[in-house]
């Protein structure tokens, strides 16, 4: 099984870098079809204008910007995906591709404590914590040089080949962070001082629980994409891209009518 991976992946062998994990999804009687990038491209380019836009949109400028870098987060690693699948046997654009997707929950957090008024000090640790984890994954990634050693891309999607847990505790981190954004969007939906930042928690949380429960829903009907999980998540989360959307929108909207009615602010 081993050999029949290298054989999809060329160059990897002459490194002894190939993984066992993959293997399985890699290695089928009846292939997948060959990878395009149609998806990845069509994904980045929504996200991307819907960035363009938060940038000129009326409203709080923090809220906007932090909408706009987390739209321009997800549009990277789609575009990032593109080059990892052009490029397979070289697993720099697989590291910058976690490296990327590991400030989600961060930027998250970081909009929800921004709604979250009047804040409260466990926000801020809360968030100050997924900070610094999320830039000692970042540093980790390049500094391992086993944390991902190829992909291999089928249809759409990339599987990252990992010899090691290290990809394991990534993913204890990041879905830990998943899970905090869903909690805290929850319960801001119920607590924040106004109807628009009630309303923008709740989206935020319900885009987070729609793109988190596709991919596990995906996992668990065709359990041979499991290796390919971190790839499936990113494509679902067009999802919460567009509940981020929703959330400018409002934004907006609200800004544009506090700046007519300035005695209703």
């Amino acid at each position: 099984m081993k050999s029949s991976l290298v054989s999809q992946v060329p160059g990897l062998a002459a490194r002894g870098q190939i993984g066992l994990r993959g293997d399985a999804f890699a290695h089928k009687a009846n292939p997948v079809p060959d990878y395009s990038p149609i998806l990845s491209i069509f994904t980045a380019a929504f996200e991307l204008a819907a960035c363009a836009w938060c940038m000129r949109a009326g409203g709080r400028r923090p809220i906007l910007n932090n909408v706009a870098l987390t739209l321009l987060l997800l549009a990277g690693y789609q575009l990032i995906e593109v080059a990892v699948c052009h490029a397979p046997h070289d697993p720099f654009w697989a590291r910058l591709a976690f490296a990327d997707v590991v400030w989600l929950p961060p930027l998250g957090l970081v909009l929800l404590h921004r709604l979250a008024v009047p804040t409260r000090a466990v926000w801020g640790w809360l968030v100050r914590l997924s900070l610094a984890g999320a830039a000692f994954l970042s540093v980790w990634v390049f500094a391992d040089p086993r944390f991902v050693t190829g992909t291999v891309c089928k249809t759409v999607i990339a599987i990252y080949l990992h010899p090691t847990n290290a990809l394991e505790a990534y993913g204890a981190f990041y879905h830990l962070g998943l899970w905090s954004m869903i909690i805290a969007g929850i319960q801001l939906a119920r607590t924040a001082t106004s109807a628009v930042d009630r309303a923008h928690a709740a989206d935020f949380a319900m885009g987070t629980v729609a793109f988190v429960v596709l991919a596990l829903t995906t996992a668990t009907v065709f359990p041979d994409s499991r290796e390919a999980t971190p790839s499936v998540m990113c494509h679902y989360a067009i999802v919460l891209a567009v509940f981020m959307v929703r959330i400018a929108r409002r934004e907006h909207r609200s800004g544009t009518n506090i700046a007519a009615n300035p005695q209703k602010a």
